[in-house]
């Protein structure tokens, strides 16, 4: 009696945890699902902008749809797990340019490194192979994981991806890493180094999950994610990736020829005459929405005073620096100009 007592607990228990189990797949397909369509709208309002948008929004318009199609792409994995078709880290290799891949890593970056005030850059070897077999979306994920993480945890500072290559056969080795100058941590041989950067990011409210991920990857693909970092001197996460070189000899392979992140070049500061600039209560409003990143609102603004023609010079360097996402620069550009017209 006692032993069939134990096994209907036992079944019922089984049961139970399946049946949990599968409502929470339920939960993550419907999740996955409904995120689609908000996230659909924005890539074809992106669309229809950029055909009539000026050249110089062009970019930032691009990157916004780049960036929606790469979180669709997660999606459409999260629903194929759901449907358990897909392990959630598969490592799938395939011919990737790596060149191409490195200039939208760029211009993701750029927008990533403007929000605290930072300047990205990206230093590669002369030569690199273009074509290679790697999962390009994995790869991106990693670097796109860590270079958030090190634009979050560095203001005013620089974040920086450094690549090189070294032929070996018909492969290459990759050497990958992510440098800031940013808060950095005390990493000491009792610290599970991933685990400390976790607590920082749960303390800031972040969930912590990308460093995890990032590792997760790196380790699937053949790889070993390590760190460098210390108090105030900023923070390196590094990796090398063995990687199948595709139709590229080592003698072969082309210079690096990436393009700049895509927006235009800012214009030198210079006075403007006073009949150029808005008024000062136009200006107050300007300042307050820069402070708190309102793009729609700065870009309502904008449209509200080209109706006046004296405006266009200001107007334009508003732009530009909107076309950055440099709010800081867009405070001080209105704060700068309410003192000029107070004079």
């Amino acid at each position: 009696m006692r032993t069939s007592a134990l096994n209907a607990d036992l079944s019922e228990a089984l049961s139970a945890a399946k049946t949990k189990e599968r409502q929470k797949v339920e939960v993550l397909g419907y999740i996955s699902h409904d995120l689609r369509a908000p996230l659909a709208t924005i890539s074809g309002y992106s669309k229809l902008l950029l055909t009539d948008a000026p050249r110089e929004h062009h970019s930032p318009l691009q990157t916004i749809d780049r960036s929606v199609k790469y979180q669709l792409d997660l999606i459409d994995e999260l629903l194929e797990y759901a449907q358990s078709e897909l392990h959630p880290l598969a490592v799938k290799p395939m011919d990737t340019d790596l060149h191409r891949l490195l200039d939208d890593i760029s211009k993701y970056a750029v927008a990533l490194c403007s929000l605290q005030d930072n300047r990205y850059q990206c230093k590669t070897s002369e030569r690199l192979p273009r074509h290679i077999n790697i999962d390009r979306k994995r790869l991106q994920q990693v670097l796109l994981n860590l270079l958030s993480n090190a634009a979050k945890f560095t203001r005013g500072g620089i974040v920086t991806l450094s690549l090189n290559a070294r032929p070996e056969g018909s492969a290459c080795i990759l050497h990958f890493a992510i440098n800031d100058t940013g808060i950095g941590i005390d990493l000491n041989q009792s610290v599970d180094i991933f685990g400390a950067f976790q607590q920082i990011q749960a303390a800031s409210g972040s969930n912590g999950l990308g460093l995890f991920i990032a590792q997760r990857i790196v380790a699937a693909m053949g790889g070993s994610l390590g760190v460098v970092s210390a108090p105030n001197q900023g923070t390196t996460f590094a990796f090398e990736l063995r990687v199948p070189v595709i139709d590229d000899s080592a003698t072969g392979w082309p210079t690096v020829m990436l393009d700049e992140p895509g927006l235009p070049k800012r214009e030198p500061p210079s006075a403007l005459p006073r009949s150029a600039i808005p008024p000062t209560q136009a200006l107050d409003e300007l300042a307050d929405l820069a402070v708190h990143g309102r793009l729609t609102d700065i870009e309502a603004w904008i449209e509200r005073h080209t109706s006046d023609a004296s405006y266009a010079p200001f107007l334009h360097r508003i732009r530009i620096s909107l076309a950055h996402f440099d709010f800081s620069a867009l405070q001080m550009m209105a704060q700068d100009n309410i003192h000029e017209t107070s004079m």
